[in-house]
């Protein structure tokens, strides 16, 4: 099969996957209901864990870096909730095929269904977790304020970013089945670098590329800054749209040349 060949099977992938927008919808929101099936408070307890985690981390690094606890504690809120976001689509982009092996095996449904099906489960778990964002301003003393309305830009750029990066790793990772470790201690290096626990502009001078060209850093700015009435850079923007470029570029045609081969692999 030629390279044309494998492009157009590629997109129309895509294509059939977008059109069966129910399937992935349904898929996604089940997986989240299976989890908290017989839970009193169901998926809510994802919002209380994070809101716990939230205040007393928040309080604490507040005291260690010396920053005041009612900007701090927006800051962690908004930051790791965002990160949450970020890190849930790259470490279920692992197994995204492995999970769906019985699905694939019996069915000739789109591989890239089953991408939309995890961006779909991390997405409303954000939906979920976002809450306590307004909640924190509040007891903060601060009101959210109209920059607000670039959260779904910021959150669009995530979702566009986690569909190509989980079409790339989900491949690799299918094929080489070593490499989810590799992308858990990947992730976790990019929490410790990426100012999401800490203040940026306490530590700007000493790790100022690591904070401006850091793409996690950019992706996370564009959503969390908003929910802070902060408008994002245009640096931000822009490296976060060059991340996206860069992603499709390296997944579109990995997926295209192996994506028939992925049920073998299974």
């Amino acid at each position: 099969m030629n390279k044309q060949s494998n492009t157009a099977l590629m997109v129309g992938d895509i294509a059939s996957a977008l059109s069966r927008w129910r399937i992935w919808w349904l898929l996604g929101t089940g997986d989240i209901r299976q989890r908290y099936s017989r839970s009193k408070f169901g998926q809510f307890w994802i919002t209380f864990s994070m809101a716990i985690f939230v205040v007393a981390i928040g309080s604490v690094y507040a005291l260690l870096f010396n920053q005041p606890i009612t900007e701090f504690l927006p800051y962690i809120a908004a930051n790791f909730v965002v990160w949450t976001l970020i890190a849930g689509i790259l470490g279920e982009s692992a197994v995204v095929f492995v999970q769906a092996e019985t699905f694939l095996r019996q069915e000739p449904l789109p591989k890239s269904l089953f991408v939309m099906r995890s961006l779909v489960r991390n997405v409303v778990n954000f939906a979920h977790n976002i809450v306590i964002v307004p909640v924190v301003m509040l007891a903060m003393g601060q009101l959210p304020t109209l920059t607000w309305l670039l959260v779904p830009v910021g959150l669009l750029l995530i979702v566009l970013a986690g569909f190509f990066a989980t079409l790339l790793l989900g491949v690799l990772c299918t094929r080489f089945r070593d490499l989810p470790q590799v992308v858990q201690n990947l992730v976790q290096i990019a929490f410790f670098i990426t100012p999401v626990m800490w203040p940026a502009k306490s530590l700007r001078a000493q790790v100022a590329a690591i904070v401006d060209y850091n793409p996690f850093a950019a992706l996370l700015n564009v959503a969390s800054e908003p929910m802070r009435g902060i408008v994002p850079s245009t640096l931000s923007y822009g490296l976060s749209v060059l991340t996206i470029i860069v992603l499709a570029a390296l997944s579109l045609p990995l997926f295209a040349r192996f994506r028939a081969r992925i049920v073998y692999w299974l």
